[in-house]
């Protein structure tokens, strides 16, 4: 379940972003879209720094596998990725 507030409390920059993302692709964003952009000071760069640390840094697994467990794990979850 999502908060109504990430489908439509964003700030006017933030919801000029999801528009012309709903013009040029003619879909919906996606829902990870809608969560960066409603809290980018929170969810925006301090998520996305924390996520390219977890997929990119230091580990025993290929930046490969770990794509393919967020993959299997967001297919699981009937989540699309």
């Amino acid at each position: 379940m999502r908060l109504q507030v990430v489908d439509q409390g964003h700030r006017p920059e933030e919801a000029a972003v999801l528009d012309m993302i709903r013009e040029r692709s003619g879909r919906e964003p996606l829902g990870v879209v809608k969560t960066l952009l409603y809290r980018p000071e929170l969810f925006g760069t301090p998520f996305s720094e924390a996520l390219d640390d977890v997929m990119r840094g230091e580990s025993e697994w290929s930046p490969g596998e770990r794509e393919l467990f967020a993959g299997f794990t967001s297919l699981l979850n009937q989540c699309p990725f």
